[in-house]
């Protein structure tokens, strides 16, 4: 039995059992031992696991810098370094983004803030955490301490009434869209609570997904965006690696058995 390995941070992973138990079964169908592997355990020295002969690896973590290693010996990564890293960094997608045509909520300079409300995040949160409204310069000013040391990220207040839309991608096709709609405050990630419905793309949005998924050339991602009253959408964020929850409670297909299909074509054509 040929092997591939699953690379998880330890608290991801526990939150996640259900959803490894499941790629290890549809990889055991197609005869591939998937190695569950945690990252805080191989850091330092990630050439200890015996990778060298591996048919892939998944990188579910959010450090590039374990897919840059790998790919440097020869090792096939799902998503590559370069994907993981424009993911995790909140800024440079919106700029990557804008690039390639696709509207983004705008990024604001201090020196830009002339009115309240605005956003302020890091860069590298994820999960709805680390992401604040701020209603005065008093607001921003305490956030900006509170995460001192970080790289920051402000934008415009965009009135959404707390609803987003999250598309899956898994290579260059659309599995599935929800609409997330928050009921506490401005964020709506379904972690946090709130409401979803399964959502139906137009075909702009379906080309501007796909735009920048090939623009990425991404195996399997999140892409986030603000949905405003008007059905007008903004992209604000990747997602590597992304969750599932919502896509489970709203569709049938098995979202396991989907990649590892999709994993398996993508080797065979190599």
């Amino acid at each position: 039995m040929e092997k591939a390995y699953l690379i998880y941070e330890r608290e991801d992973s526990k939150k996640n059992t259900t959803f490894i138990e499941q790629m290890i079964a549809a990889a055991r169908k197609m005869e591939i031992e998937f190695i569950l592997v945690i990252a805080d355990e191989i850091e330092q020295n990630i050439m200890d696991i015996p990778f060298n002969g591996a048919l892939f690896v998944w990188n579910r973590t959010r450090n590039p810098e374990i897919a840059k290693k790998l790919e440097s010996i020869g090792i096939k990564v799902f998503n590559r370094s370069t994907v993981n890293e424009l993911a995790n960094n909140k800024k440079e997608t919106l700029k990557f983004a804008h690039l390639h045509g696709i509207p983004t909520v705008p990024i604001l300079r201090e020196e830009q803030i002339q009115q309240y409300p605005i956003i302020i995040k890091t860069i590298d949160g994820h999960g709805g955490n680390e992401v604040a409204l701020c209603n005065s310069s008093e607001d921003l000013k305490f956030f900006q301490l509170k995460w001192r040391g970080r790289k920051l990220l402000t934008q415009p207040y965009i009135e959404t009434n707390s609803t987003d839309v999250r598309v899956w991608v898994v290579g260059s096709k659309i599995i599935g869209a929800v609409k997330r709609k928050g009921s506490h405050d401005f964020r709506s990630n379904y972690t946090l609570g709130g409401s979803i419905e399964k959502y139906n793309l137009s075909h702009e949005q379906r080309l501007q997904v796909l735009t920048l998924q090939k623009a990425l050339n991404s195996n399997y991602i999140g892409i986030d965006f603000l949905l405003r009253p008007d059905g007008k959408w903004l992209l604000n964020e990747i997602e590597d690696p992304v969750g599932a929850r919502s896509f489970y409670n709203l569709y049938d297909e098995d979202l396991s058995t989907i990649l590892m299909d999709y994993f398996v074509q993508e080797l065979e054509v190599l």
